[in-house]
């Protein structure tokens, strides 16, 4: 059962990480307009979807194999890998919010223009911080 906790558990990871392409991603719609802006954003939004549905997977399996199958994990390392986990739920959910705000948007190339710093660094901060809990995960003795 634990190897294939650990495959779920890689497989959330491995969709998670696909989210690092965000920031690249973002450039596509900046060169679109009218419906073909409309739908590279719809794309984006539901990216950020597959994002929430890793963080959820990784969740369940990570606190799977700490409660059932960790020798005496740390707590710090167990609070930390949660609260970055939780941080990069949020922060992907507030990109899935300002793009859902250019999908409704009466203008919606004048809306994007508006947003694409926040975007942009919103995506970068996320990029970021996956390396950091990647970091964190793969390093757990640093945290004991």
């Amino acid at each position: 059962m634990y190897s294939f906790i650990v495959f779920v558990h890689v497989i959330g990871a491995l969709l998670l990480g696909s989210f690092l392409a965000f920031p690249v991603a973002f450039k596509s719609p900046l060169s679109r307009s009218g419906h073909e802006l409309k739908i590279s954003v719809k794309t984006l939004v539901g990216f950020t979807r597959f994002g929430h549905y890793a963080l959820i997977l990784l969740i369940i399996t990570g606190g799977w194999m700490v409660m059932g199958y960790a020798t005496y994990p740390s707590l710090l390392w167990v609070v930390l890998s949660f609260i970055l986990l939780m941080l990069i739920g949020a922060l992907i959910g507030m990109i899935q919010n300002n793009l859902k705000r250019v999908i409704l948007a009466e203008d919606p190339d004048n809306a994007l223009q508006r947003n694409k710093a926040k975007l942009n660094t919103l995506g970068w901060f996320t990029f970021v911080l996956i390396f950091t809990v990647v970091f964190v995960m793969t390093n757990r003795g640093l945290f004991a």
